[in-house]
């Protein structure tokens, strides 16, 4: 089994992975959303959260349909879906200004990024909206953190491929 921790995922080694895992595991897969995002939601996003989006967030969006990836859901940058990533962030009254969750625990706690200079890191933060306490680092760029939420290699002695 490859620990993918410490090790820069980049876009290859990325849908590598991915594509093994939907190949192994078709049924995870079931769930996912019916909208693919387009450029011009990108860039509607951009506008709306006054920010460029994580690369890493952005080839996800376009190339991969949101909702539940595997065990992990994740907001969408098409306005069509249910898991729209600027409604989902207004439902949030308590997370701080600079965040912009891309996905959530299901139990008050939320994964996503934080806002610097107008560019939102490849960095994921979890934010527990019980507590105020600032967003804490997962200390995995958002390609690594989909692999070990969505997949749980560890958890389902799954061998990923190695990149």
């Amino acid at each position: 089994m490859i620990n993918t921790a410490g090790i820069y995922m980049n876009t290859e080694k990325f849908v590598k992975i991915v594509d093994y895992v939907r190949n192994e595991k078709p049924n995870w897969f079931l769930t996912e959303d019916n909208f693919l995002a387009k450029k011009e939601d990108v860039m509607v996003v951009e506008r709306e959260v006054n920010g460029s989006l994580p690369d890493e967030f952005v080839f996800f969006s376009l190339k991969y349909k949101s909702g539940y990836f595997s065990f992990l859901n994740i907001y969408s940058l098409s306005p069509s879906s249910e898991w729209y990533i600027l409604i989902k962030n207004r439902e949030y009254q308590s997370v701080p200004e600079c965040f912009l969750s891309f996905s959530d625990d299901e139990t008050g706690g939320y994964y996503g990024f934080l806002k610097d200079n107008g560019h939102y890191s490849n960095n994921v933060y979890f934010y527990d909206s019980s507590s105020n306490e600032s967003p804490i680092s997962m200390e995995k760029n958002f390609f690594d953190f989909v692999i070990d939420k969505a997949f749980q290699p560890d958890h389902f002695k799954l061998t990923l491929p190695e990149v």
